[in-house]
């Protein structure tokens, strides 16, 4: 059992100290293989008690578990799998078909009222994916606003109106700061539209109206996992065609 998977069936259970555990636990997995409950709690400025907490959650006897996880996770495996090609063709084909059959009548009847609409992407791929929504929608007449950064993405949360819309894209959902600034927009009852993979999380609770795709952790030996991303500009394309198939029904074409 991998960790990544009892934090997605766990997600529930998890709060914003443990979320920031399992953060540093994901991008520091070499230096957690190894890692001491004293300075694990450091790193995450947290106390040997939260620390037990967030293995409890998973469904862990304790920290001593926690370490067995990690450490296994960090043993060398099959160099790829031969099943890999089949699994993200199944995605592709499951996010086309999701997108194809949902109806998306809410979402568009949102673009189309909307005051302003912001793009927010939480990494650098979601970013250019943010590009390319903004791209595509220009053709349709409707004008999409990038938020660069953080430093932006703030200013911006104070001073959102009633009528605009916010559609962040992401890839896991389990970003803190997009998280945070969704929570805050939900909080003044602004509307938020989420991209995210499909997965437990709380981007998803915290949204309006979300739209998954379907995607999976590619793993080679002790690499950082690969994560097929062309699903969020597929996503995009599709997006694109039902709006138009849309307006086409409401004779706006």
């Amino acid at each position: 059992m991998r960790l990544e998977t009892l934090i997605e069936q766990n997600y529930h259970r998890l709060n914003e100290n443990d979320l920031y555990i399992w953060e540093y636990i994901r991008t520091h997995p070499r230096e957690c293989r190894d890692i001491s409950i004293d300075a694990l709690s450091g790193a995450c400025c947290t106390s040997h008690t939260t620390i037990l907490r967030f293995a409890k959650k998973l469904g862990l006897s304790g920290f001593s578990e926690l370490k067995v996880i990690l450490k296994w996770q960090e043993q060398p495996g099959s160099a790829f799998h031969p099943d890999e090609l089949t699994r993200t063709m199944q995605d592709y084909q499951q996010t086309m078909e999701y997108l194809c059959t949902v109806d998306f009548s809410d979402l568009f009847a949102l673009i189309q009222q909307a005051g302003q609409i912001y793009i927010y992407g939480s990494g650098s791929v979601q970013q250019r994916a943010a590009r390319d929504l903004k791209e595509k929608f220009f053709h349709s007449h409707k004008l999409m606003h990038i938020v660069e950064g953080e430093t932006e993405m703030r200013k911006l949360a104070a001073r959102l109106r009633e009528n605009d819309l916010m559609i962040f894209i992401s890839l896991s959902g389990n970003n803190i700061f997009v998280n945070q600034v969704a929570e805050l927009l939900k909080k003044n009852g602004r509307t938020v539209v989420s991209i995210c993979r499909v997965q437990s999380n709380r981007l998803i609770y915290l949204s309006d109206i979300n739209i998954p795709f379907f995607s999976h952790a590619i793993e080679i030996d002790q690499a950082v996992p690969i994560w097929p991303t062309n699903m969020l500009f597929q996503v995009n394309d599709f997006l694109l065609l039902r709006y138009l198939e849309f307006l086409d029904r409401q004779g706006r074409l």
